[in-house]
C-alpha cells in the first residue's frame, strides 16, 4: 500500500474543526475521528462536566481541544462563540452541525412547546452555525461543512413526525448552501445516520444529541431494533465519526450537495 497517498488524502494535521454537540454521542464520535487524523477540535455543548471530560479525551489524542457551553438556538451565544473561536484559531476548515433535540410524538400530538424547541435547535441552530461558518470559509476561499441529519429526513418516521420534518428541512438547507457556496470552494454535504447508540437513540420524552451524558449500556429505541438493521447491529458514534472524517477529507473532494446514509442498510427496508 502506498501510505504516502493515503496520508495525502486523510492527513488533517493543523486543520481547525468546529463541532456542535461535540461533548457526547455522534458529535463526540466525530470529534474523536477528526482528532485521530490530526485536526484541532473546538466544540460546543450544554453540560460543562461532559465538555471537560471530552476536552481531556481529545487532548490525549495529541491535538488542541477546547469546548464551550453554547445554546445553539441563541444567535447571540453563537456569534459570541464564533468571535472567540476565530480569535483563537485564526481560521475554520471544517464545521460539523450535529446538535439536535427530539421528541417522540406523532404529528397531531406534538405540542407547540415541543415543536418550537425542535425548530429552534434543529433548524435555527443549524442555520446560525451554517451562516457563521460560511462567512469564515468564504473569506479564506475554502472549507467543508457537514450537517448531521437522519434517515428520518429521507424516510419520515410517523412516531417522530416533527423531528423527521426538521431533519428533512436540514437536507434542503444543505442543498441550498452547497449551491450558494460552490464558487468559494466550500463543500456542503450531509450524513443521515440510522439507529446509533447515543442518548438521542434512547427512549424518552425529551432526547438531546450533544447535551446528555452517554451510558454505553443503554439499548437503542426498540422501534429500530438491531433485527431491523440489515447489517445486524446498531451503529456506534465512531461509525458516523469515521464516515464524517472521510467526507471532509480530500478523498471526497468532488462531492458537494450530497446525502450519505450511514445507517447499516435501514433504508433498504428489507423487513
Amino acid at each position: 500500500m502506498k501510505m504516502e497517498y493515503v496520508n495525502k488524502l486523510f492527513n488533517m494535521d493543523g486543520k481547525k474543526a468546529v463541532i456542535t454537540g461535540g461533548n457526547s454521542g455522534i458529535g463526540k464520535g466525530i470529534a474523536r475521528s477528526l482528532a485521530s487524523l490530526g485536526a484541532d477540535i473546538t466544540f460546543v455543548g450544554r453540560h460543562r462536566g461532559s465538555i471537560q471530560e471530552t476536552e481531556k479525551e481529545l487532548a490525549d489524542l495529541g491535538v488542541s481541544a477546547k469546548g464551550y457551553v453554547v445554546d445553539v438556538s441563541s444567535r447571540e451565544e453563537v456569534d459570541k462563540f464564533f468571535d472567540t473561536c476565530f480569535a483563537e484559531n485564526g481560521r475554520l476548515d471544517i464545521c460539523v452541525i450535529n446538535a439536535s433535540v427530539e421528541y417522540d410524538k406523532r404529528l397531531l400530538d406534538a405540542t407547540e412547546e415541543e415543536a418550537d424547541k425542535m425548530f429552534r435547535v434543529n433548524m435555527k441552530g443549524a442555520l446560525f452555525f451554517l451562516q457563521r461558518a460560511s462567512e469564515a470559509m468564504k473569506a479564506q476561499k475554502g472549507g467543508n461543512i457537514v450537517i448531521i441529519s437522519s434517515v428520518n429526513g429521507l424516510w419520515p418516521n410517523p412516531p417522530q413526525a416533527f423531528y423527521s420534518a426538521t431533519k428533512a428541512a436540514q437536507l434542503a438547507m444543505m442543498e441550498c448552501a452547497a449551491a450558494d457556496l460552490r464558487k468559494f470552494n466550500i463543500r456542503v454535504n450531509a450524513i443521515a445516520p440510522g439507529a446509533v447508540m447515543t442518548s438521542i437513540g434512547q427512549n424518552g420524552a425529551d432526547r438531546h444529541s450533544g447535551s446528555e451524558e452517554i451510558d454505553a449500556s443503554l439499548i437503542p429505541d426498540p422501534v429500530i431494533a438491531p433485527a431491523l438493521v440489515p447489517l445486524d447491529r446498531v451503529g456506534l458514534p465512531e461509525d458516523i465519526g469515521d464516515a464524517c472524517a472521510c467526507l471532509v477529507s480530500d478523498a471526497f473532494r468532488y462531492m458537494t450537495g450530497a446525502v450519505v446514509a450511514v445507517d447499516g442498510g435501514i433504508l433498504l427496508r428489507l423487513v
